[in-house]
């Protein structure tokens, strides 16, 4: 049964997504990585690994195993304040995404839902899912949520998962509301697009 919650809970949080977007939400461009012919655009990619900040950085021991464009939306509700009952903020509940092995989208290889959770449907970790947790978070682009660094926890993920770390990198979109945060719209659930790179991790062997 716990197994199975956080797919669930994300499965419905997608449907809620789509349910409030409408069709009047305008679609987030993909990150600068992703606007490259294929050779040129590894290239950059790889290189931009380098050069992220110090603090987003895989410890040693660990390798690249996979990576993956997403394209979906983080999910944000209307929540009071646990200190001060007057004050209301746009509160991240959930991802709701899909991860493609290609940058125009195509290729389906992982689902991303509340947790946050990966799961894994095809290639790398096939059949297995890791629950990350934030360790640290740098905001490169006020217009967009922040570049991750996160680590698999065990006691979540599947046993046979063999994701260590997980980057949010190249993002566009996805940040909260600026309106609408108010006693009137306790509990409203608004579903903001959003694109990233993930990138996958594994211990070096």
């Amino acid at each position: 049964m716990k197994k199975t919650l956080g797919k669930t809970i994300g499965a419905v949080i997608l449907s809620a997504a789509f349910a409030v977007t409408g069709c009047n939400k305008e679609q987030v461009g993909t990150p600068v990585a992703n606007n490259t012919n294929a050779p040129d655009q590894l290239q950059v990619i790889f290189n931009g690994l380098d050069t992220i900040p110090d603090i987003l950085k895989v410890p040693k021991g660990n390798r690249l195993r996979k990576f993956g464009y997403a394209t979906g939306f983080q999910i944000y509700q209307v929540q009071r304040s646990a200190t001060d009952p007057n004050v209301f903020s746009w509160v991240n509940i959930a991802p709701a995404a899909t991860l493609y092995d290609s940058a125009d989208f195509t290729n389906q290889f992982a689902n991303h839902f509340a947790g946050p959770t990966w799961e894994f449907t095809r290639g790398f970790n096939k059949g297995n899912k890791v629950v990350g947790t934030k360790l640290q978070g740098v905001t490169e682009d006020p217009g967009a949520i922040s570049w991750l660094l996160l680590k698999a926890v065990d006691s979540l993920s599947s046993d046979s998962n063999k994701v260590t770390y997980i980057q949010r990198l190249y993002t566009a979109g996805g940040i909260a509301p600026t309106r609408g945060a108010n006693e009137k719209h306790l509990g409203k659930l608004d579903s903001i697009p959003y694109t990233a790179i993930y990138f996958f991790y594994g211990a070096r062997q």
